[in-house]
């Protein structure tokens, strides 16, 4: 099985698979071709799936072996095939989908010390895709195979699925939601089980151990919205620059322990801002009138609600010290110098986007929602937006109809939303895939010489994430009227994803550096230890 894996990884690293390429889109084609040879697909070809996701032009893959003897059990296997650019690969981006030209040619480079020594070990392949995740899909594709042959060693049917985008809204699970439900009902399936590969990797620096994870974190990216008040650059104190609040802001959320959730050893990573900037479009000497702020908050047992409050928090803190620094240095300026400041006592209001919106919706009625319509129609037609640029856009020109002149803070969310998947043991399904990966530890230590740790939570996003929602019409009232693209570019099928409540568990290929030009893949352990890992969980769940 080794060599069969590791030919099959090549075949899917030699696709450039960038999130939003035209190669994204053929990887889907090429992944169905290569399951289309399988002679189980052949005689029952009803049971694979090139699955066109909505009007976006995406493909994900649907693969269901079913048991001859009848069963409903069945297991999902889940990956996804996209890859994430290689511009930092510079001078050698060619070889970057080659990973043995690739790792190759890095004999010639300088690497930072832990990679130049994984390097020389021999037991690594670097190269873009080889770590996340197309080894942990390569697998998954052997799986099928082998266990098209040999049914009388499983007692559930098993059904890979392989998405697009997962690097970016992860529109390819969003978009197979309701086509699970629909096979469920067509095929009399009962998931019991989500399997997912993506890679193992050291949480910290020096970090030996092998992770499996029972479940997976959640994620918001909360927007600040600054609105200042325009002045001419000679006079500064007759205005009110954005950019200190949003500095405030930055100050007091970014990389902040204070915002983490943990539970009990596992501690979630900080937020971080994704991006911060001005919406001046052009050089002048008159100060921005507004900037915006988005950060990746990761999520355990917080709501879209709670994290509303504590940005609530935080921007209360930031506006009650930018006005009093301000003070301040108005004082010490007029101390320095014979002018006069006619310093303006700010009343600097923090806002939700829902409230913004419904002050102006009731002064200006229905020819505003008519325009906001209009334009909004025009900036998707225009299609040169992504989800967090057109919700700037909205909120934006919202603003501008803001009766209210004075500076603000508005508090909103932008796409995407991931929901954590926690797996607490509180159904027969879950204490079921909790004993397994207990039992699965065992086997690995006695069997595979191998220790393995198991972790509540994958530390990285992922489409686990999507199972097991709970409390859909919830999470939409707490989204819908701070997300203004909610139900615009950005759709959550909360109905069909509620049905999909499953127990998850990630168990996978050790790899470094995702996301890096140093990307790479411990072969020892991916191609001979994780697939019987698997193989184990899945024969005796």
């Amino acid at each position: 099985m080794k060599d069969s894996i590791y030919g099959t990884l090549l075949q899917l690293t030699a696709c450039p698979s960038i999130t939003e390429s035209e190669e994204e889109r053929d990887m889907a084609k090429i992944i169905y071709g290569m399951l289309q040879t399988i002679p189980y697909f052949q005689a029952h070809p009803e049971h694979l799936l090139l699955h066109r996701i909505d009007k976006d032009n995406l493909y994900a893959v649907m693969a269901l072996l079913k048991h001859p003897v009848p069963k409903k059990k069945t297991a999902i296997l889940i990956s996804h095939f996209d890859v994430v650019g290689v511009e930092e690969y510079g001078f050698l981006k060619e070889y970057a989908f080659d990973p043995e030209t690739y790792t190759h040619k890095l004999k010639d480079i300088h690497l930072p010390e832990e990679a130049q020594k994984d390097l020389h070990s021999g037991e690594w392949l670097f190269g873009r895709g080889t770590m996340d995740m197309k080894c942990g899909l390569a697998i998954h594709m052997e799986l099928l195979q082998y266990y098209s042959g040999h049914f009388d060693a499983l007692d559930c049917n098993l059904l890979l699925l392989t998405v697009p985008d997962e690097e970016g809204n992860s529109k390819g699970m969003l978009g197979c939601g309701e086509k699970l439900v629909e096979w469920a009902n067509i095929f009399e399936l009962d998931f019991h089980i989500l399997i997912n590969s993506e890679p193992i990797f050291p949480l910290y620096e020096g970090d030996t151990r092998k992770h499996i994870y029972t479940g997976s974190v959640g994620k918001l990216l909360p927007m600040f919205f600054c609105v200042g008040k325009e002045t001419h650059v000679g006079e500064p104190y007759g205005g009110f620059n954005p950019h200190i609040l949003l500095s405030e802001i930055h100050k007091q959320l970014e990389v902040n322990p204070k915002y983490c959730e943990k539970h009990h050893d596992f501690v979630c990573p900080p937020p971080t801002c994704l991006k911060q900037k001005d919406l001046k479009e052009s050089y002048s000497v008159q100060i921005p009138r507004t900037a915006v702020a988005y950060y990746n908050w990761i999520l355990l047992k917080d709501d879209p609600q709670t994290v509303l409050k504590k940005m609530t928090q935080i921007a209360e803190a930031s506006v009650k010290r930018v006005l009093s620094e301000r003070k301040e240095r108005i004082e010490h300026f007029q101390a320095l110098s014979s002018y006069a400041v006619a310093d303006q006592s700010w009343n600097i209001v923090i806002k939700t986007f829902e409230e913004i919106y419904d002050r102006v919706l009731d002064t200006h009625g229905q020819s505003f929602q008519n325009h906001l319509n209009h334009k909004i129609s025009q900036w998707i037609k225009e299609n040169i937006l992504d989800s967090r640029e057109l919700t700037i856009k909205i909120v934006d020109e919202v603003c501008s109809y803001y009766p209210d002149k004075n500076p603000l803070v508005v508090l909103l969310f932008a796409p995407p939303y991931y929901p954590s998947a926690w797996n607490q043991g509180n159904s027969e399904k879950e204490c079921t895939a909790l004993k397994a990966a207990k039992n699965l530890v065992d086997y690995s230590q006695n069997t595979l010489d191998t220790t393995l740790s198991i972790s509540p939570f994958f530390p990285g996003l992922s489409d686990s994430s999507y199972f097991g929602i709970k409390k859909g019409t919830k999470i939409a009232d707490a989204l819908m009227p701070n997300m203004p693209v909610w139900n615009r570019t950005y759709q959550l099928p909360l109905e069909a994803l509620e049905q999909l409540d499953i127990p998850v568990i990630n168990i996978s290929t050790f790899g470094k550096d995702a996301h890096k030009y140093t990307e790479r893949l411990h072969l020892p352990f991916s191609l001979e230890i994780t697939p019987k890992m698997i193989m184990y969980y899945l024969e005796n769940l």
